[in-house]
């Protein structure tokens, strides 16, 4: 295997499915016969059973058994389609399976969740609002697998649609944290749109994308007045693009 497709291989995982391991678990309900949202004790037995589930196939995964954690997740799915209770943890259900998928090596059985995954967020990726961004998370998933399923081509048209919409999401913003996110969000896609370039033969291109993802990284590094925890985020993914810069120019 080249260099190229290596160093990529080993970086895009990293870069891109690192967040959803970091996301905190849902959050338990409280028990009651109805509780003040509505929801009956059925739908919190079935969530809680989900949620077990769930919870065993990300263990297996993290474990590096990706055969045990598919087959967790994949039991997840078939509950959440079976109990129309369930109908609000498709979306994480799909992101575990096709995240499974993905580091199991089924790329294209991935690239189908994923696509099946962004299809129901239609409205949020047609909004004229902050919830572009949520299109653009499920995207962003979709763009990968297709990169390492080596359709470069469709990946970089993939991940440029990401970057518009995060750019989107950042002009709706009402907070300024929340525009850095994005501002954040958007540069980590750069450096994917400079993988892929790179991958294309375009190198010139892909240096002009990793200075500008570095450009912005560190505006959002060097943003004291939002919090820490997003300042590291930005800092490890400036590191990302210091590194792919550094090679780049190397092999230029």
């Amino acid at each position: 295997m080249s260099w190229k497709c290596t160093f990529t291989l080993v970086l895009l995982p990293a870069f891109l499915f690192g967040a959803h391991a970091q996301q905190a678990p849902p959050a338990q309900r409280k028990d009651s016969t109805v509780v003040s949202a509505g929801i009956s004790k059925e739908q919190l037995a079935l969530e809680e059973q989900l949620n077990g589930i769930i919870s065993q196939g990300d263990l297996a995964l993290k474990s590096g058994d990706t055969v045990a954690a598919i087959k967790q997740y994949e039991s997840a799915r078939d509950l959440v389609q079976k109990e129309p209770l369930l109908a609000e943890q498709k979306d994480r259900t799909m992101e575990k399976l096709g995240t499974g998928y993905f580091r199991g090596k089924r790329i294209k059985d991935a690239i189908q969740v994923f696509s099946d995954r962004l299809d129901a967020r239609k409205r949020d990726c047609e909004s004229e609002s902050a919830a572009a961004s949520n299109c653009a998370d499920a995207e962003s998933d979709l763009c990968t697998a297709r990169m390492y399923d080596s359709d470069f081509d469709d990946a970089l048209v993939c991940f440029q649609d990401v970057e518009a919409k995060y750019l989107k999401a950042q002009k709706f913003s009402d907070f300024h944290e929340g525009t850095m996110i994005e501002t954040m969000h958007a540069a980590e896609t750069k450096v994917s749109i400079s993988l892929i370039l790179y991958q294309l033969g375009r190198t010139p291109d892909a240096i002009v994308s990793a200075e500008a993802a570095i450009s912005e990284l560190s505006s959002v590094q060097n943003d004291q007045s939002i919090l820490s925890g997003i300042r590291d985020e930005a800092a490890n993914s400036l590191q990302a693009a210091q590194t792919l810069l550094s090679r780049l120019k190397a092999v230029q």
